[in-house]
């Protein structure tokens, strides 16, 4: 790469989705590399992002999706639908903002396809223009050779196409396409096309006798029809009778025309030959006795221009975050002062739990209080006979990850960053909304004893995946023990380590080699060294400058790791799992360390036998600060009630136990100075529940992040409805889309692939 970086050429990004256009201009930035995306289709749901950025745009659309009964359209997601609908018209949106962009014809399958595809983008708001350009001026320009190609101009390279009708029109045929001046015929066509009417003279010698017929050309060219019409002066000619020739051949440009001589009043067969020249026939004919005269038509023959590509009408329409259900056309508003009256306020702070008004102002927390006056102009909740906790916080998530959790392919992966692959499209997050969450840790998988780095989030549902990123959050990174790491339930796997004891020497090799790695930057004198991220991220841990979660179970591998980190000089920051931190539970404290827990998981590996649900209150008993966690999307969705455990398995105090979801997580993570309790100057992370928070009769009305409303039950209702609707809609259009193939087969998409859509049968 060091040639290309050097003499700044383009590095091209295939991106699979937009987030990936995203991931693309994100890595262009942090290397300062120049880069061209080849885009997915989708390009629509990022138009702000990509300006300025060269763009090779696919026309590959969607196929249908399939709805082969009225059981399997319930399977259909709306986002699904919406592609499927708004992706030929992603072109028309880019150039309505002007985006440059060029097409490519990658994706398209059938031959000639994409002509087929083009146009139905010009169908849905594309100019012809645009679609050229993006064909001929903006590709050569991409390439640095529009002086010599693109245009067709004096100088320039003589490539061009030749058509029989407009580029991109539905029967328009490639004649021919010529290269660097060089003709290649592509479709042979005759040189010639006389069907249509005729107003024909036949002159014979003398100069007196003149007789006018009408002959009618009709049929396909290679076996053409034609009918001659009553003559002027024709001896003997009754009526308007049609007289059918004979025989019509087509060579080139001539015609030759035998027919039957009573036509013009003359006995026997007649021939007429003649050549076609800009709508005339000029040439000889011959009677039966062989004399000879001349004859000339005149051109009324049907012309045959093809109709002209209109292009429709580019949609103005806003686009939600993310595309399906629930998305939203813009960010929550912020009010600036918010008042919740008179709830039930766990504060899960020195203030305990109390019956007052929540103050929020700007996105922060002002005051807790009782009878506050409501500033004019303020948003009121009433929440008499309501509970106000904390926004709830999951201390181990792998919700919102694009493309997978484990990089599994070497014991030390520290250079992977959850961060990059952030999926801000995750219905997920919206339904742990729903549930009262407002912020996680997002966690690389467990398949490595050194993971990826981690990613702390807020649940800005709507949000790019940049912004779902807790701001003020410690980086922190994962790391694993157990059966995981060593592949226990891998027999075949060949990637070291494969041992407990190989696991450990594996965090002490690695962290020797960061050790040396750091010592040999900071000598003054020494050549540089050469930047590696793996080992900066393990520099940084040793540094006190990245927290260390590590997924654990065994108490003899707990022991083994804080003692590993005392070796290097550093503290673990927290233990997930950590099933049997209940047996180290005192020396888990004097480390310093927290631990992250399953409510009631236990015996679901052989590793996890002796967890039992008491381990929770055990650890925090003895000091320890304790959460627990979901390491489910699903679970995720009620961590009120998981805190609730806390009471039933170790007779905590429902206050105590409410922070096992709310403060404690947010210590673990390094934010308690921003959230986990209802405190002043505390972000505004807070739910508003109908009841009780830890009683599974309560439900989640409202959860706001930031002083955001992000989730609210009346509203959710009305999202519903209106994603259920919009649904009916587009399938609806699916279905009227569906085309029968012959021979009764399924329908087509356009380009030419079977979409399976149903209903053509």
């Amino acid at each position: 790469l060091a040639p290309a970086l050097a003499k700044r050429q383009p590095l091209a990004f295939d991106a699979a989705d937009d987030l990936g256009l995203l991931r693309a201009l994100r890595i262009a930035r942090e290397l300062d590399v120049k880069v061209w995306l080849k885009g997915n289709g989708m390009e629509y749901r990022r138009m702000e992002s990509l300006r300025g950025v060269p763009l090779i745009v696919p026309v590959a659309f969607p196929k249908a999706p399939k709805i082969a009964s009225a059981a399997a359209a319930e399977d259909v997601t709306l986002a699904g639908l919406r592609a499927w609908d708004r992706a030929p018209a992603n072109a028309a949106r880019l150039a309505e903002k002007g985006i440059e962009f060029s097409l490519t014809t990658a994706g398209i399958t059938k031959h000639g396809g994409f002509h087929g595809s083009v146009r139905k983008a010009i169908e849905r708001g594309l100019s012809v223009q645009a679609a050229l350009s993006a064909l001929t001026v903006t590709p050569a320009k991409l390439l640095g050779i529009s002086a010599r190609a693109g245009t067709i101009a004096p100088e320039r390279i003589a490539n061009l196409v030749v058509t029989d009708g407009p580029l991109f029109g539905e029967k328009t045929r490639i004649l021919e396409t010529w290269i660097d001046g060089r003709r290649h015929v592509i479709t042979r066509v005759a040189k010639a096309d006389p069907r249509g009417n005729w107003s024909a003279t036949l002159a014979f010698p003398g100069g007196t006798d003149k007789r006018q017929v009408a002959i009618t050309i009709a049929g396909k060219l290679t076996g053409l029809r034609a009918s001659l019409g009553k003559s002027t002066s024709a001896k003997g000619a009754k009526g308007d009778r049609k007289f059918r020739a004979k025989a019509v051949t087509l060579q080139g440009r001539r015609l030759h025309v035998v027919f039957d001589g009573k036509a013009i009043g003359e006995p026997g067969m007649v021939q007429i030959s003649g050549r076609l020249e800009q709508g005339r026939i000029f040439g000889t004919g011959a009677l039966a006795d062989g004399s000879r005269f001349l004859w000339s038509a005149t051109g009324t023959a049907a012309k045959r221009e093809r109709p002209a590509v209109v292009a429709g009408t580019a949609p103005t329409d806003a686009i939600e975050r993310p595309e399906g259900a629930f998305g939203r056309l813009a960010p929550p508003e912020q009010p600036k002062t918010i008042v919740v009256k008179g709830a039930t306020v766990w504060t899960c702070a020195k203030q305990g739990k109390v019956v007052a008004d929540l103050w929020i102002e700007r996105g922060k927390i002002k005051q807790i209080a009782a009878n506050i006056e409501v500033p004019a102009g303020a948003v009121v909740i009433a929440g008499q006979g309501k509970h106000v906790t904390p926004g709830l916080i999951d201390a181990h998530s792998h919700t919102a990850i694009s493309g997978g959790i484990n990089e599994g392919t070497h014991a030390t992966t520290s250079e992977c960053r959850i961060g990059d692959v952030l999926n801000s499209a995750d219905i997920n997050l919206y339904r742990q909304l729903a549930g009262g969450l407002t912020a996680a840790n997002v966690l690389h998988g467990s398949a490595n004893p050194i993971g990826g780095q981690m990613q702390v989030i807020k649940l800005r549902w709507g949000a790019e995946p940049a912004a779902l990123k807790f701001a003020e959050a410690a980086p922190g990174i994962k790391f694993a023990l157990g059966e995981n790491v060593k592949q226990s339930r891998s027999p075949d796997g060949k990637r070291y380590p494969r041992t407990r004891m190989g696991v450990e020497q594996v965090f002490r090799d690695r962290f020797a080699e960061a050790r040396e790695y750091d010592e040999a930057r900071s000598m003054t004198g020494s050549l540089p060294v050469r930047p590696d991220l793996r080992l900066d991220a393990l520099v940084e841990i040793m540094a006190g400058k990245r927290m260390v979660h590590c997924h654990s179970y065994r108490q003899d591998e707990i022991l083994m790791l804080m003692r590993v980190a005392e070796n290097f000089g550093f503290r673990v920051s927290c233990f997930q799992h950590i099933l049997e931190g209940y047996k180290v539970a005192d020396e888990m404290a004097k480390h310093g360390v927290t631990g992250s827990a399953f409510s009631d998981w236990w015996a679901y590996k052989y590793e996890v036998i002796d967890a039992i649900p008491w381990a929770g209150a055990l650890m925090h008993d003895a000091g320890v600060v304790v959460s627990f966690n979901s390491d489910s999307s699903e679970l995720a969705r009620r961590m009120n009630l998981e805190a609730a455990k806390a009471v039933k398995y170790g007779g905590l105090p429902e206050t105590e136990a409410l922070k096992f979801v709310t403060l404690n997580p947010a210590i673990q993570l390094k934010v308690g100075k921003y959230v986990g309790s209802l405190e002043p100057g505390k972000h505004a992370d807070f739910v508003v529940w109908s009841g009780h928070p830890l009683s599974s009769y309560t439900i989640c009305e409202q959860t706001w992040i930031d002083g955001r409303r992000y989730f609210e039950l009346t509203e959710d209702v009305r999202l519903r409805g209106e994603a259920s609707r919009e649904r009916q809609r587009l399938i609806q259009k699916v279905l009227a889309s569906v085309k029968r193939k012959k021979k009764g087969a399924d329908a087509a998409d356009e380009n030419g692939d079977e979409s399976g859509a149903g209903g053509g049968r």
